[in-house]
């Protein structure tokens, strides 16, 4: 059975080596061409399977493909579909982008069109507060469900405290605290109210500091300038970043959590992408640009890769030996181990830590398909 895949299944991906890898793109398109369009991309994966020598694999990775409805989990005609299988994985990873109608077939996956999904551009937390209210969202480009609710009701001898989790739920009661000062009125009563305010600040984090990937993912947070101070105090999150909304409002509506989010998103790569074509120049001049595809290769297999910057839309074919981090190429793809060269050698970079940018023709630092600037030694 072929299984949805996350974030970090994905990462994994990048480190298989155990062909016969089958890798297919769905793009996004109507539920009643789907069909067709699958069962087209899966009688090209036999063709491609045929080259391979290893028969005694085929038909269980087949059979694999052939029971599998990609229109039972995709919940858009907006979302393309990515599915992979060889002997030990067989998944399937939705994506809010465009996809290429593809199939690959080679020693290792093809993951060229999920880079942004990988380096985790499009995978990002959202938390809306409120004074009374807090949701915790997980969100995957423009698609987002709620993981953790939490409520905060005002009593007239304690607050209490409301959590749910999938299944779960949990309430917390805080008796009013006492004063022991006369004559402070409303500054006692706001004092209470600031305290009350940060425990409940505290008790979310506690609860969704746990949640998978959450200190590593990109969090933004919904409210407003006081109430995302006070939570930056006691957040485990390095980075979280600021989306001003009028908290007296309620929870915004899920489009509008992931449009904002995305456009954040957005800028910020369009601003690393500037950054990192800006020191071309003198990264050149310290030697530690190069566009052979070689050398480039054996950099990125040996970690010494900071930045790879690849030509959209451009495809080499071959065969990349990791052991002597030699190239066979091909003009095309044309057996069962052939791979897009770029697609290896990005994968390696991510593996070991360093970006990978996409860029189009007109932006790339050299003629090169591909340039990669080198890590200070």
């Amino acid at each position: 059975m072929i299984e949805k895949m996350t974030h970090d299944d994905l990462l994994r991906l990048t480190s298989v080596q155990d062909g016969p890898c089958i890798s297919i793109y769905i793009p996004a398109m109507p539920s009643k061409t789907l069909q067709m369009e699958y069962e087209a991309l899966v009688r090209r994966a036999v063709h491609l399977l045929s080259y391979d020598q290893r028969k005694e694999r085929h038909q269980e990775l087949l059979d694999a493909l052939y029971n599998f409805n990609p229109a039972e989990f995709l919940e858009s005609e907006k979302e393309g579909l990515a599915i992979f299988v060889n002997k030990h994985w067989t998944g399937y990873y939705v994506a809010g982008h465009e996809l290429p109608s593809k199939v690959v077939v080679a020693e290792s996956f093809h993951l060229k069109p999920l880079i942004e999904d990988l380096q985790g551009h499009n995978t990002y937390h959202a938390l809306v507060l409120t004074p009374s209210e807090a949701v915790l969202f997980s969100c995957d480009g423009s698609r987002g469900s709620e993981i953790h609710t939490f409520l905060y009701h005002h009593g007239q001898h304690s607050n209490s405290m409301h959590w749910k989790y999938q299944d779960e739920t949990e309430t917390f009661q805080i008796p009013h605290l006492k004063s022991h000062s006369r004559g402070r009125g409303t500054q006692d009563n706001h004092l209470k109210k600031k305290s009350s305010g940060k425990l409940f600040l505290k008790w979310i984090e506690s609860k969704i500091s746990k949640e998978t990937g959450y200190k590593t993912l990109p969090l933004f947070v919904f409210t407003s300038d006081i109430i995302f101070h006070a939570y930056k105090e006691v957040s485990a999150h390095a980075e979280p970043v600021l989306c001003k909304v009028d908290p007296t409002k309620g929870i915004p509506r899920i489009e509008a959590i992931t449009h904002q989010a995305n456009l954040h998103i957005q800028k910020n790569q369009s601003q690393q992408r500037n950054v990192s074509t800006m020191d071309i120049d003198e990264m050149a001049r310290q030697k530690r640009v190069i566009d052979d595809l070689v050398k480039i290769s054996r950099a990125a297999l040996g970690g010494k890769v900071r930045t790879l910057f690849i030509r959209d839309n451009s495809e080499i074919w071959g065969q990349l030996h990791r052991g002597s981090a030699e190239i066979t190429f091909h003009e095309k793809q044309q057996d069962a181990k052939d791979d897009d060269i770029l697609d290896d050698i990005a994968c390696e970079v991510i593996r070991h830590g360093g970006e990978v940018i996409v860029l189009n023709d007109k932006d790339m630092p050299t003629s090169s398909p591909a340039a990669a600037i080198l890590n200070l030694q």
